[in-house]
């Protein structure tokens, strides 16, 4: 059975390289940690991971103990954190596979100190400190007695202390102080990381030991040297000729205004492309934006080329470049009125991922 699929991610890795090397570049001698999870933000989870290592990435961070074990049974070795709340159920396989747990309460702690008992393992961890994303973590207060108690525990290897930031304006200012203190109260060295991609651009007189851009080493924020490595790409499916007046797709939420070529593209909101497109979004073909017209169906919708030549087959663009025109990722976003990482990470794995 062929695998060939008329929709496709494409991924450019040298691009994906180079970001990744502009990165380290960028941030010297601090560690340079890159959360993939999400399936790396639609890139591809193992792929991304082992193109990470091999350009020497110090971490990988996931959201779950399944996606670290993924990396794992790739055969990814680098140090993973695991950035989610853990649960009961998940801890034996966080020990076996040789994650960092981070340790979000006293409860999380008290979990990974009864299975490390009786696995016969020391566990790696993270402190998580709530510094105001309100989300996860204890607060600071807390964080520190619980470092305290932990650091004398032979269950545990204190291996960081971190926190998120909820923004980088002055409340995300005020994060960073509080993250401070809490470190300078950290009587042995630990790794200390809170920036993302936005709080390590906002951010560069910081101190702190690691950082953890994702948006930035995947292309989408201003920093010479760094670009997108992703595209969205179909071919065209289907041409007719439809009349002045025709109403096109589910209720007809598009008429013709004059006897037009309708092409029909095999991708639609069952692949994760978002149905807010639906007489709003464009593609490129032949290098020229064509608009999408009707609602966007599960598997398919249609576009409007007017009278130009467009011929069943013609690879089409949804998100990236063709030729001298773009549809760029945040354009698509601010259609959706939302942001670029939901719109990557809704497009599911019914869509194959190529590396070129």
């Amino acid at each position: 059975m062929s695998d060939w699929h008329p929709t496709w991610i494409e991924i450019n890795v040298q691009q994906f390289r180079k970001n990744l090397q502009t990165v380290r570049a960028f941030i010297g001698k601090r560690l340079f940690c890159l959360p993939i999870k999400a399936n790396a933000y639609g890139h591809g989870l193992v792929a991304m991971g082992k193109i990470a290592a091999e350009e020497g990435v110090d971490y990988l961070a996931v959201a779950h103990a399944n996606e670290g074990a993924l990396l794992r049974r790739a055969g990814v070795k680098i140090p993973i954190l695991v950035l989610g709340a853990i649960h009961k159920e998940q801890v034996e396989d966080l020990l076996i596979n040789g994650l960092e747990i981070s340790v979000s309460s006293r409860l999380k702690a008290e979990l990974i100190r009864t299975q490390c008992k009786l696995l016969g393992n020391r566990c790696k961890v993270h402190i998580e400190v709530d510094t105001g994303m309100h989300r996860t973590g204890m607060r600071p207060e807390t964080a520190l007695g619980l470092y305290r108690e932990l650091a004398h525990d032979p269950c545990f290897e204190i291996v960081g202390i971190y926190s998120h930031l909820a923004g980088t304006d002055a409340y995300g200012k005020e994060q960073m102080q509080v993250f401070q203190e809490v470190c300078k109260k950290i009587d042995k060295p630990v790794i200390r990381h809170i920036e993302n991609s936005t709080g390590m651009l906002a951010f560069p007189e910081s101190q702190m030991d690691m950082v953890r851009p994702a948006l930035l080493t995947f292309g989408y924020m201003d920093l010479e040297g760094i670009a997108p490595c992703f595209s969205l790409k179909s071919t065209v499916s289907y041409f007719k000729v439809v009349e002045k007046g025709k109403g096109i797709s589910y209720n007809h939420t598009f008429h013709t205004q004059s006897s037009s070529r309708i092409v029909t593209i095999p991708v639609g909101y069952g692949d994760g492309y978002r149905r807010d497109l639906s007489n709003k979004g464009y593609v490129l073909i032949r290098g020229k934006k064509y608009p999408i017209v009707g609602t966007v169906c599960m598997d398919q919708f249609m576009v409007d080329i007017g009278n130009d030549d467009v011929f069943v087959g013609d690879e089409v663009v949804l998100i990236g470049k063709q030729g001298s025109e773009e549809i760029p990722l945040q354009e698509i976003a601010n259609i959706c009125n939302t942001i670029p990482y939901e719109i990557l990470c809704g497009l599911n794995e019914r869509v194959p991922r190529i590396y070129v």
